[in-house]
């Protein structure tokens, strides 16, 4: 048995959603700059009028951002071990839109076997709209907890398929 679950369908929406509002943004703030450096007033009015529309989505997909943090994540697995892949986009950098095209290329992976897998923690924060997982594994008889990873644009039912697929890793739910 081997599960493969995955956000890459939502993420590569997300990725190409911010990417035509960044060149949207440069495309509406040309006609301001023109307008103001030929003095046409009419071109002012309607250029601002762009421009204030687009300043007002670019401030809810802030919002969503802040609120979500979204990141891709895929997790294979099967039944020695878990393979988890991820990437969480640097939102501090401007330029993190031109990363993000190319994100297979930057991609954490953690393998955990079932014989080190410990435990896991899901962290929920921000009014329930970011979720993180936390993997613990043992190893030399210290317990050691991967970085959080990013889950929060999984559907409910990968959700769900995700958690029961660790459990039975960790052999706390047998379906058989």
């Amino acid at each position: 048995m081997s599960d493969n679950i995955n956000n890459r369908l939502v993420f590569n929406i997300y990725i190409w959603t911010n990417f035509c509002l960044f060149f949207l943004f440069f495309f509406y703030l040309l006609p301001l700059l023109i307008a103001y450096r030929s003095g046409n007033k009419d071109l002012i009015q309607h250029s601002t009028k762009y421009f204030m529309i687009v300043t007002i989505v670019g401030i809810i997909v802030n919002i969503f951002n802040f609120l979500i943090k979204p990141g891709y994540f895929e997790a294979i697995i099967s039944f020695g071990q878990i393979r988890i892949k991820s990437y969480n986009p640097n939102t501090r950098n401007g330029f993190s839109i031109f990363f993000m095209l190319f994100y297979n290329k930057y991609l954490l992976e953690h393998t955990i076997e079932r014989q080190s897998f410990n435990n896991y923690r899901i962290l929920i924060e921000r009014f329930g709209f970011k979720k993180s997982l936390i993997l613990q594994k043992m190893e030399n008889g210290k317990l050691f907890e991967s970085k959080p990873i990013n889950i929060s644009f999984l559907g409910v039912r990968k959700y769900t398929d995700l958690i029961l697929s660790i459990d039975r890793l960790k052999e706390k739910i047998s379906l058989n």
